[in-house]
Order: C-alpha cells, then sequence, then structure tokens
C-alpha cells in the first residue's frame, strides 16, 4: 500500500484564499499565527482531539502506568464507573462530567456552531439583529451577521453571550 502523498502548503494557502478571504487576510497580518492554525480556523483542516491523543497514549502505556492513572483519576474525582475490560477485577476511574463543545476557536464561530445558530434563527424567525437583542447587544451592531456570512471575528464579550444564548435556544 503507497502512502498518502503530502500536501502542499501553497495548494493550502490558495485554498483559504479562495474560500476564507477574511480569516486569509487575518493570517497575512499575522493576527493568525501560522497556516495550519488557519487552516483548522476555516475547518479545512481537523486538529487531533484530547480523546484521539488519550487513545493513543493509553494504547501505548504499559499495564503498570495504565493501573497508575485509573487510581490517580479515581482519587481525583468522586464520580466512579467501571473499569475498561482487561484492567482486572475492582479497578475504578472516575470520570469528570464532560464540558460543552466550544462554539468558537479564538475568536471565530467554528462552521458547526454557524449552523445551530442558523437553524434556531430559522426555527424562531429571527434576524441576526434580533439575536443581538437578545443577548443585550444593540440591533444595529452587524458583527453577528458578518460572522455568519463571512466568517468574521466577534468580540469575546459576543461569543461569552452567544454561548449563554445558544444553551438557552438548545434544540
Amino acid at each position: 500500500m503507497s502512502k498518502k502523498p503530502k500536501r502542499d502548503s501553497a495548494e493550502d494557502e490558495e485554498r483559504l484564499k479562495a474560500e476564507y478571504p477574511g480569516l486569509y487576510v487575518d493570517f497575512l497580518a499575522g493576527r493568525i499565527p501560522s497556516l495550519p492554525r488557519a487552516m483548522q480556523m476555516a475547518g479545512l483542516t481537523g486538529e487531533r482531539t484530547r480523546l484521539q491523543k488519550l487513545k493513543n497514549s493509553w494504547k501505548k502505556a504499559t499495564d503498570d502506568d495504565r493501573r497508575a492513572f485509573l487510581s490517580w483519576l479515581a482519587e481525583t474525582d468522586g464520580a466512579l464507573v467501571a473499569a475498561p475490560a482487561g484492567m482486572g477485577p475492582g479497578a475504578q476511574a472516575a470520570m469528570p462530567p464532560s464540558p460543552p463543545p466550544p462554539i468558537a476557536t479564538g475568536r471565530y464561530l467554528l462552521p458547526a456552531t454557524v449552523e445551530r445558530i442558523k437553524a434556531i434563527m430559522i426555527r424562531r424567525g429571527l434576524r441576526p439583529a434580533d439575536v443581538m437583542a437578545e443577548m443585550g447587544f444593540l440591533a444595529e451592531d452587524r458583527s453577528l451577521t458578518l460572522a455568519l456570512a463571512r466568517n468574521s471575528s466577534l468580540r469575546l464579550s459576543v461569543i461569552v453571550e452567544l454561548e449563554k444564548w445558544l444553551a438557552v435556544n438548545a434544540e
């Protein structure tokens, strides 16, 4: 089986320029530190999740390391769950509740968040100005409109309020 061909950064840069000109301008201006980071923010490439990293580390760990980790986990958290198969009788680990998924990367909304916002707006018959007003901002503030249409950046205060608004308006 042959190796997957390595992608060229010039190809990535052209794609970013064509599909996400706002992010491309931020990348050129230095507000986004690297091309791979800009590609991740645009949703064009994925970043390994913490779960993927944990699974990879778990596979590489020795049985002693796994037992020590499970003991540490049980000591640090109160909620008990059954240990994975093969870890021996009585081994238990604590699992904290998972946090809600992030809605933005930095000051840019994630593509999934944009879709959630648009679905809620359609369901409730709202415009971006109405959403801004519900969150306590001026209805004339067009930052949400631009973020939804052109993937423009948002103020952090808007992102915080938008996170609350999404929780209240969850389907």
